[in-house]
């Protein structure tokens, strides 16, 4: 019997088009995926498989009908990138966003004075 094969860590970057009806892409959605994979190709595999399962249709009820259908589909692996095994943590870049308020260049942040709220 054969040892099975060590998984490592995987992070991907999957791309929806989302599409309305009579009028075409509307926006792009992306979503980050950490995952463990036996191998390069088996991963490319999972990712193909997870973005095709996130694909959508919003069709408008009787009652709506003036509203157009809503397709999200699946456009591409934006990038596929091994990590390794035995990780314990990921950073995943999410950007940089303007400031709308003014905080003085000598306040002091105190991170562990709010406990964060659950995603649901």
């Amino acid at each position: 019997m054969s040892e099975p094969k060590p998984r490592q860590w995987f992070q991907a970057r999957l791309r929806w088009a989302v599409l309305e009806e009579g009028r075409g892409l509307d926006h792009w959605r992306e979503a980050e995926h950490i995952f463990l994979s036996e191998d390069r190709d088996t991963a490319f595999q999972e990712v193909l498989r997870i973005g095709a399962a996130e694909e959508y249709s919003l069709v408008p009820t009787k009652q709506d009908k003036r509203a157009p259908t809503i397709d999200c589909r699946f456009a591409e692996v934006v990038y596929l990138e091994e990590r390794g095994m035995g990780r314990t943590a990921f950073e995943v870049y999410v950007g940089d966003t303007a400031a709308t308020e003014r905080i003085p260049f000598d306040h002091d942040f105190n991170p562990a004075g709010r406990v964060p709220l659950e995603i649901i």
